[in-house]
């Protein structure tokens, strides 16, 4: 598997088994940043996604990449510019791939202008965010492939009105929300692709990348397919997520609002999977493949306390929750206690 040293930087990040992630047909799915707008040539030696063909084609010649990138398109259902009415969205559904990489939101940073309201603004984040959301699942629904989608990268464009404050206030939060809600893998490019301390890999807009930006860019893309291979452990009662910076748990595919610790106790049958964050200094998670807890004989019911903002909306202030349930996830107990009687039943 090759290995890239750029990729160590000065973050820490989790280490990985050396076992290679089979991509199989990948599907680039995004603006012109994937296109290769500015350095495109035919046949395309250029783009992004020519060059992660190479690197995928040297640990398995079968994996195919296909790019679906369109300049100009937006993620947002609602914008006259949106990828979902695209003329490559059909193909890219069709397409049926087994992994999907979705490097959208530089171009819905243009909503964001001074002159737009609080609510307007939560408006868009909320559209963002619910659209990526949409597109998983229609990712989903031809196939079952392995997601990644893309926080965007550092952009600075005053005459585009395409500006890196609205990317990092804006943008990449609503994209990062549908990352972990719907539990899918999470490359944090503004991290790891941006003019302030790589001048060469971007064309003089500031926003497109260069022939060498592109290489580097599925350099990044391609290190984060190598990591997807995190696997969940059991013991007894207890499931354990690989060693990581933030966790969030799943059960059958639905988010576990408040378990993100490393470790969750369990009390009933499913499959449960952990999105973890990967890098100290990155927003960057992968998600670990499927644990399906077939047998519920011995565990314990399980357990909650502790304040949540999540588990404990809506409750009092100064409170804590404890709740037990039996095997079948009946609730047995609950009753809230405040703070300072509860530190006597430590």
């Amino acid at each position: 598997m090759r290995k890239f040293d750029f990729l160590a930087m000065a973050a820490v990040s989790v280490t990985f088994a050396t076992s290679a992630f089979a991509a199989g047909k990948v599907a680039c799915v995004g603006n012109s940043i994937t296109y290769g707008f500015g350095i495109e040539s035919w046949p395309d030696q250029t783009s992004y996604p020519h060059h992660l063909q190479g690197m995928l084609r040297g640990d398995a010649p079968g994996d195919t990449v296909e790019n679906f990138g369109v300049s100009s398109l937006t993620v947002r259902k609602d914008d006259q510019a949106s990828y979902w009415k695209g003329h490559r969205f059909a193909p890219a559904i069709e397409f049926a791939a087994d992994t999907v990489i979705i490097e959208l939101g530089t171009n819905d940073s243009k909503a964001y202008t001074q002159w737009s309201t609080p609510a307007q603004n939560a408006a868009v984040d909320s559209a963002i965010t619910a659209d990526f959301e949409a597109l998983i699942d229609t990712f989903q629904v031809k196939s079952k492939p392995h997601i990644f989608i893309c926080l965007a990268p550092y952009v600075n464009n005053v005459d585009w009105n395409i500006l890196d404050t609205a990317v990092v206030k804006r943008v990449n939060p609503a994209i990062l929300r549908a990352g972990i809600e719907k539990g899918v893998n999470v490359i944090d490019l503004h991290s790891r692709f941006s003019a302030l301390e790589n001048r060469s890999w971007y064309l003089s807009d500031m926003v497109h990348p260069s022939v060498e930006g592109a290489k580097h860019l599925a350099e990044i893309v391609y290190a984060h397919l190598q990591k997807d291979t995190l696997h969940v452990t059991q013991e007894g009662s207890k499931l354990v997520a690989p060693k990581g910076f933030g966790y969030q748990w799943y059960k059958d595919g639905k988010v576990l609002k408040g378990d993100t610790l490393e470790t969750l106790s369990i009390n009933s049958v499913g499959k449960y999977k952990v999105s973890v964050k990967v890098d100290e200094k990155s927003l960057s998670r992968i998600v670990t493949a499927p644990l399906n807890v077939q047998e519920t004989t011995g565990l314990k019911p399980n357990i909650r306390t502790g304040r949540d903002n999540d588990a404990l909306e809506g409750a009092s202030a100064g409170f804590r929750t404890e709740q037990q349930f039996d095997a079948n996830g009946r609730t047995l107990k609950k009753s809230g206690k405040h703070q300072k009687s509860f530190s006597k039943l430590r």
